[in-house]
């Protein structure tokens, strides 16, 4: 005879609607105030960097820390690793996210390369000091003084030119001297290297006389040949007005001084020298066959 066995009864614990359920949770934190919730929120929406609200939100895919683009940016190219958690950052950033799928990756710029410490210089081999000559002791400064002998040497011998009366003798124009036709005022305006060598005449050329502003009458001088030639008598006015200060300009007269100057000039311009030593040497000087004024005469101090 067999026993049939039912299953035992369900025990239904039957709560009323109003009893409160208690419920035992153990290492759970307190429930948040409200104003807390809204603290911890505006918390998450602010950049660590910046601390300002994220603009352009930034995703650093390794830690998944969240910055604003541009501050992100500014510190990879500093460092690459994340601000809050020191992680490696990577080679991109995650920025412009819409949807889980639809973002946009920047990659980062390359560190710039540290420079390469400098190897340290093998250790110099000390030698014993070269004695010099005896006749290289102050070589520079005899050149130097010779120079400027030179130089007055040459500026007295024009002087005594002048005084003299003395003018450079014409020289034919051909192959064989290599002195070339006076150049008309466009020829020498467009000429630098022919303007460079005048003015290094002029420079000289004007000492013989004393007070006079160099530099002022060389540029007058210079632009004087630009316009007209120089031993026009509209040039040999204006050169007057300052070499021939006691003797004023008389039409139809003579100024030694202004005429003599310009045909100074005239002949160095023609001579194919561009050393005035050298010229000096190879110039002749005969009396010019013209009337003298001896009122008219360069007084040489």
């Amino acid at each position: 005879m067999s026993r049939s066995r039912t299953p035992p009864a369900k025990r239904v614990k039957l709560e009323s609607p109003n009893t409160p359920t208690v419920v035992k949770s153990e290492n759970r934190e307190p429930p948040l105030e409200p104003e807390e919730e809204v603290l911890e929120e505006e918390e998450e929406d602010r950049c660590s960097i910046c601390l300002q609200d994220v603009v352009d939100r930034t995703v650093v895919p390794i830690c998944a820390h969240e910055f604003c683009f541009d501050c992100l940016v500014v510190w990879t190219g500093q460092s690459r690793r994340c601000p809050l958690c020191s992680q490696g950052i990577g080679d991109f950033v995650i920025h412009k996210i819409r949807s889980r799928y639809d973002y946009q990756k920047h990659y980062l710029n390359p560190l710039p390369a540290s420079p390469v410490p400098l190897r340290p210089l093998p250790p110099r081999q000390t030698r014993a000091p070269r004695r010099r000559p005896r006749d290289q002791w102050g070589r520079r400064e005899r050149t130097d003084r010779d120079e400027a002998d030179k130089l007055d040497r040459s500026i007295a011998k024009r002087k005594w030119i002048y005084e003299h009366d003395l003018y450079a003798k014409h020289v034919a124009s051909n192959s064989y001297t290599r002195y070339r036709p006076y150049p008309t005022p466009a020829q020498f305006a467009a000429a630098p290297e022919l303007i460079s060598r005048t003015t290094m005449f002029l420079r000289r050329e004007l000492q013989v006389w004393v007070n006079l502003d160099v530099e002022f009458l060389t540029t007058f001088v210079i632009s004087i040949m630009k316009a007209i030639d120089i031993r026009s008598e509209s040039a040999v006015k204006l050169l007057s007005e300052f070499l021939d200060l006691d003797a004023p300009y008389v039409e139809g007269g003579r100024h030694m001084n202004a005429e003599h100057f310009a045909h100074e000039v005239y002949s160095f311009v023609r001579s194919p020298y561009k050393d005035l030593f050298v010229y000096d040497s190879v110039v002749q000087a005969c009396p010019f066959p013209l009337p003298i004024h001896s009122d008219a005469k360069l007084n040489v101090p």
